[in-house]
Parts: structure tokens; C-alpha cells; sequence
């Protein structure tokens, strides 16, 4: 019985330098049943060149050519034009294992929509490993959604939030109309969310099967602004108005009232703090008129009493000023007296706000 194909899409903007070894990586994989959809962003340099090379040399290699409509309009577009009946995202200044679908798609049954591979981080377009991306313990091990369990389990645990080193079931993605949001940046995030929501199940490897190159000066990650704090804004916004407004479940409620706390939260943490103080003064409204528009009930118990305790203090300091919510957030779990004292400082000023508001925040049992 033949393996089935799997779609790999690499939307290409400017990459130039870092394609050849790319492709090379895909064309070294031992599972050989692929097509690899590349799509070119509109790219300025001579990547085109390079593609020609590898889709003269192999049939599998599928160029596309669109005027720039950013990272989610390329990955948009290849998964129209893929043809497998599974999806694997690439970023070209990576590089894969040679074993990488191979070793994904071991994992697959027939209830497994997602798998989950470990990323190697390496300084450069290189399998020198230097550390790894947060990867759940748990691996090996099918984990079911029947209770949209998985959104739990990412708001508790550290796992990184990234579109690429995962086999997607494409018939999954089609039934759910799942596609990146287009205009922002971290539309990963949101499609980390949305992937989980709707899946059935999902597991994670063990092996690193993705080699992320973070000493590109050009990416994402490592250029901040407050265009990034501004996207994650607007994704809590999304997933407020078209999860926990417009569900029915109470239990998908619940859920998405938590995620959109958890979005909250990293958009201090890891959004703002990074801002520089031009930036931080000019965002300040912004996070104020999101956070005070915002605002999802909950009814249960969900999380472990540390998330429970964490999400319900933070739904009290979140009427601060935004440099008093990160002071909050830094403070809340040190074990130090005097962060505690200043923790508590914080909230007393945030309950008498909230009260003279008449804003009530629930407590859940």
C-alpha cells in the first residue's frame, strides 16, 4: 500500500541565501511521497533563480508566483494548490531533519489530526544544535480533545506557538475552514488556537525533526514593535467575538474565556515588556480600550488552582495602567516578601478602580 502525499508549503519572500540549503533538506527526506509547494511573496532578490534550479531538477518542487500579500496570504495560497492529504509548513530559512516526515507521519491514526514535532533551535542555517523550543513532556502519546482539553493543556504548559515542523490532516483543515488571518503578524498564534480548538486529537514526537534558525536578523522574532503588540490585540479581539461570543457550548465558552485571559497575558508579557518606551507610551490606550472591551465571564473550574488563582488576579490588575499590569505579572509568583508586598499593593489599587467601576470579578469554585 503506497503512502499517501504530503504538501509541504514554503512561502518565499527574499530568502535568497537560505533556499538551496532548504530545499535540499526537503529533497534529502526519506519519506519520498511528497510535493513541495513553494510560493514566491513577491519576492525582490533572485530567489526565483534559485527555485528554477530544483523545480528543473525535480517535478515534486511546485513554484508560485504572488505580488506580496505577506506570510498568511503565501501559506493561504499554498494550501490551495496542494494536492496531499496531509499539509507540512516550512519557513526557508530553516532546515529539516531528513527523517522529518517520515517520523511524523509514523505518528498518524485515524483519529490524530495534528502531529507535533520537536524544533532544535541552531545559530544558523545548520543542524548544530544549540537548545530546543518548548516541547510537551508528553510524548508519544495520543492526547484527546473531547473536552477541548487541548486548550488547557497550552495555557498550563509552555509550548511554543508555530504553524511549521507539524502534519496537519488536510481533510481536518478543509472540514473546519481553517486558513492563516491575513494583515497581522503572530497570525500563528491565532492559528495555534484554532487548530487546537477544532482538532480531534493530537500528539507529539520525540525527536527534533526541525532545525530553527534564529541568527536570521530579518525575521519576526527578532524585530519587535508595536505593530507585533497591535496583532495580538487584535487576535484576543478575534477570538472573543467569533469563539466565546458566538459558541453555543458552555464548555467551549469557558474555554475560550481562558485563552483569551492567556492572550492577554503574553501580550504584556512578552509584547509589551519588549516595546521600547515610545512605543510603550503610544500603546497604552490601545491595550486600555482592547482589555476594558474584552471582558469574557467564567462559571467553572478548569485549570489547576495555580492557572485558576494566576487568571483570576490578573482579571483584577488588568484595569492598571499597562507598566503596573507587567509589575503585577513579575511580582505575582516570586517568593520573594517584598514582590509579594508590592503584588498586593497593586491590587488593592486595582480593586478600588474595579469598584468604583462597579466592575465585580467572579471567583470560580
Amino acid at each position: 500500500m503506497s503512502k499517501p502525499l504530503i504538501s509541504i508549503i514554503v512561502p518565499c519572500y527574499n530568502v535568497e541565501k537560505f533556499i538551496n540549503n532548504a530545499l535540499q533538506s526537503i529533497f534529502l527526506q526519506t519519506y519520498t511521497n511528497w510535493e513541495c509547494i513553494l510560493v514566491d511573496d513577491g519576492s525582490k532578490d533572485n530567489v526565483s533563480d534559485e527555485i528554477d534550479v530544483w523545480v528543473k531538477k525535480d517535478s515534486r518542487f511546485k513554484y508560485f508566483y504572488q505580488d506580496n500579500q505577506g506570510l498568511s496570504g503565501a501559506r493561504n495560497e499554498g494550501l490551495k494548490k496542494a494536492k496531499g492529504e496531509f499539509i507540512y509548513f516550512f519557513d526557508s530559512d530553516d532546515l529539516l531533519n531528513t527523517i522529518t516526515l517520515e517520523n511524523l507521519y509514523s505518528l498518524i491514526n485515524d483519529e490524530i489530526d495534528i502531529v507535533i514535532g520537536k524544533n532544535a533551535i541552531t545559530e544558523g542555517q545548520t543542524n548544530q544544535i544549540s537548545d530546543y523550543l518548548e516541547h510537551y513532556s508528553e510524548t508519544l502519546k495520543k492526547l484527546s480533545n473531547q473536552n477541548k482539553d487541548l486548550i488547557k493543556l497550552v495555557v498550563e504548559n509552555p509550548i511554543i506557538c508555530v504553524a511549521w515542523n507539524k502534519l496537519y490532516r488536510k481533510s481536518f483543515l478543509d472540514k473546519h475552514q481553517l486558513i492563516f488571518k491575513k494583515g497581522i503578524l503572530h497570525e500563528d498564534e491565532l492559528w495555534f488556537f484554532e487548530t487546537l480548538f477544532h482538532a480531534r486529537a493530537i500528539i507529539f514526537n520525540n525527536k527534533p525533526t526541525y532545525y530553527y534558525n534564529v541568527a536570521n536578523t530579518n525575521s519576526i522574532t527578532n524585530n519587535f514593535g508595536r505593530r507585533n503588540l497591535e496583532s495580538y490585540l487584535e487576535i484576543i479581539e478575534y477570538v472573543n467575538e467569533f469563539y466565546y461570543q458566538k459558541s453555543s457550548d458552555k464548555n467551549d465558552i469557558e474555554l475560550s474565556s481562558i485563552y483569551t485571559t492567556h492572550l492577554k497575558i503574553k501580550a504584556i508579557q512578552h509584547c509589551y515588556k519588549q516595546l521600547n518606551n515610545k512605543d510603550k507610551h503610544q500603546a497604552n490606550s490601545k491595550i486600555k480600550t482592547c482589555f476594558e472591551r474584552v471582558q469574557p465571564t467564567r462559571n467553572k473550574k478548569i485549570l489547576t488552582i495555580s492557572f485558576e488563582d494566576l487568571h483570576y488576579h490578573f482579571k483584577i490588575a488588568e484595569v492598571l495602567e499597562p507598566k503596573n499590569i507587567l509589575k503585577f505579572l513579575r511580582y505575582f509568583n516570586s517568593s520573594k516578601i517584598f514582590r509579594k508586598l508590592k503584588s498586593k499593593i497593586l491590587l488593592q489599587k486595582a480593586f478600588r478602580i474595579n469598584s468604583h467601576k462597579n466592575r465585580f470579578i467572579k471567583k470560580v469554585y
